[in-house]
C-alpha cells in the first residue's frame, strides 16, 4: 500500500513539475511599406506606447534605459513593464513583465519576456513581437498563448491600418 501512495506522489509531483516548467512562446509579424527608420521613430520608445490600440497611457521612469520601468494604463486594470535591453542600432528593445500577482491577473503569463524588432523587408520593413513566457497560476498554454498572441495582434494591426506608405 506504502508503494502505491508514494508511487501516485512521485507521479503527481513529476506531472506538477512539468507543467510548472512549460513555457510558451509566441511570435506575430506584420510587414509595412514605411522604411525601419520610420516605422522605429513610432514604435521604438519604452516610455511611449500610444501606437498600441488597447493603452491608453505611458508612464516610464527612465525613458528607453536599462531597467526602466513603465506602467501602462489599460483604461482600468493597470500593467507593469521593465526594460531588459534597449538597442536602437538594431531597432530591438526587450523587456519583462513584473510577477507580482496583480499583473497576472490582467494578462495570465508569469516569467514573461518579450521582444519588439523592427527590421528591412524589401522597400518596406516588417515588425516581429516575440515573447516567451509560463502561464500564471490558474490559467494554462493556451489560454495564455490567445491573450498575448492578441495583445501582439492588436497592435500589429494597428500599425498596418496607419501604415501611410501605402
Amino acid at each position: 500500500m506504502r508503494a502505491i501512495i508514494l508511487a501516485s506522489a512521485l507521479l503527481a509531483a513529476s506531472n506538477l513539475g512539468a507543467l510548472a516548467a512549460e513555457r510558451v512562446k509566441v511570435s506575430e509579424t506584420v510587414k509595412l511599406a514605411e522604411p525601419p527608420a520610420k516605422v522605429w521613430e513610432r514604435i521604438g520608445h519604452f516610455y511611449d506606447m500610444s501606437w498600441h490600440p488597447a493603452i491608453k497611457s505611458t508612464e516610464a521612469s527612465d525613458a528607453d534605459k536599462a531597467d526602466s520601468q513603465r506602467r501602462l494604463d489599460l483604461g482600468g486594470p493597470l500593467l507593469w513593464e521593465k526594460m531588459v535591453r534597449y538597442d536602437a542600432a538594431s531597432k530591438t528593445y526587450s523587456y519583462r513583465i513584473f510577477d507580482n500577482g496583480s499583473n497576472q491577473k490582467v494578462v495570465p503569463v508569469a516569467d514573461y519576456t518579450a521582444t519588439l524588432k523592427v527590421k528591412p523587408a524589401g522597400q518596406g520593413s516588417e515588425v516581429i513581437w516575440s515573447a516567451d513566457f509560463k502561464p500564471a497560476a490558474g490559467s494554462d498554454a493556451e489560454k495564455s498563448k490567445q491573450a498575448i498572441t492578441g495583445i501582439f495582434r492588436a497592435g500589429l494591426d494597428a500599425l498596418a491600418k496607419a501604415d501611410t506608405a501605402h
